[in-house]
């Protein structure tokens, strides 16, 4: 019986956690004679390896923070041969391990050397792409969910001048053409009374309110509104200007929504122009044509922008999003897309 003992014996480079109950070794000269490791087994001539039953009979520390189970030679059997196509399999099998089933490219430790990709056999660049498709494809569904909103009557399309002091708004729906003009604290006051003028900023609220109803449009808190940007700010603002003391119907908080971050992951624009997927990140700046225009015009961009991100056309997006430059990665994503 041959044996080898060192480093190179040591097991896989994965981590594995110490065993409860068993004894445990940090150098390798504590080991007791006759316990060694599983790879130790399989490298004795003949090779072996644990019996059935056989249980750790201690463990040893390798590569500074792993536990190898050590087992004694009496509670192991010798392994049944491999023959030259089975040890083929093998080696090939441990060679596919290192390489991405995407893209047949490979992750290096420090010193050059291919390391295993583990479950999934994907590499680091191919995941992130992933990732990023995924946030692209989730963008997708909540643009189409919200044109549904639009088309069903449920939702408007809003811009405003100013977020921080709007003083004008306008709103657009599958009935609706709003366009008003807000009070401005600007404005001198009617009748010389601050109290009239909050009168008066009421009173627009209200005729809001009964444009929305006369259009068909929910004004108990259901109305979504769609905005480009700071829908939270425009929201708060709006209330202020109408003197609001608790915003209410279709100021309602929870049915206001950006759709420039949704927009930003959807497009995908790589920031500052960086293509490498693992320093990829998102350029928030992006925005569709007109969007910063006027109040019509912004509307009008902002609904293209909704449907051209429902329809999702693969030429709509960032040429340099990740899954453009490198399609392989997303591959399987594509198939499993079709088949539903």
């Amino acid at each position: 019986m041959r044996l080898r003992w060192g480093r190179s014996d040591m097991p896989s480079r994965d981590y594995r956690a110490p065993l409860d109950g068993v004894p445990r070794y940090t150098r390798w000269e504590q080991v007791p004679k006759g316990w060694y490791t599983r790879t130790q087994l399989a490298r004795m001539d003949p090779p072996r390896k644990p019996g059935p039953d056989a249980k750790p009979r201690g463990q040893v520390l390798y590569h500074g923070n792993s536990y190898a189970p050590l087992y004694a030679l009496d509670d192991t059997v010798t392994k049944r041969p491999v023959s030259p196509a089975q040890r083929a399999a093998l080696d090939r099998a441990r060679e596919l391990q290192r390489v991405c089933r995407l893209c047949d490219g490979c992750e290096t430790d420090e010193y050059g050397d291919p390391v295993p990709l583990g479950k999934g056999r994907v590499c680091g660049p191919c995941e992130r792409v992933r990732r990023n498709y995924v946030l692209h494809l989730d963008s997708r569904e909540f643009a189409r969910v919200l044109r549904e909103g639009l088309r069903a009557g449920t939702a408007v399309l809003a811009a405003v001048d100013n977020p921080a002091r709007p003083q004008r708004l306008v709103m657009t729906g599958s009935a609706l053409r709003l366009d008003v003009r807000l009070p401005s604290p600007n404005d001198p006051p009617p009748s010389g009374s601050p109290a009239a003028r909050e009168k008066q900023a009421q009173e627009t609220f209200a005729s809001i309110t009964r444009r929305l109803a006369g259009a068909g449009l929910p004004t108990d808190g259901m109305l979504t509104v769609i905005c480009w940007q700071d829908a939270a700010l425009i929201r708060r603002n709006l209330a202020g200007a109408f003197h609001l003391p608790q915003p209410s119907g279709w100021l309602a908080e929870h049915t206001w929504y950006s759709l420039d971050v949704w927009y930003g992951r959807w497009y995908a624009a790589p920031a500052k122009g960086v293509l490498d997927p693992l320093r990829f990140s998102h350029d928030w700046g992006v925005n569709p044509t007109d969007v910063g225009g006027d109040l019509a015009d912004r509307v009008h961009a902002l609904g293209l922008a909704l449907d051209a991100m429902a329809d999702d056309h693969p030429d709509t997006v960032s040429p340099g999003a990740p899954w453009i430059t490198r399609p392989a990665a997303i591959s399987d994503l594509h198939a499993q897309q079709r088949s539903r």
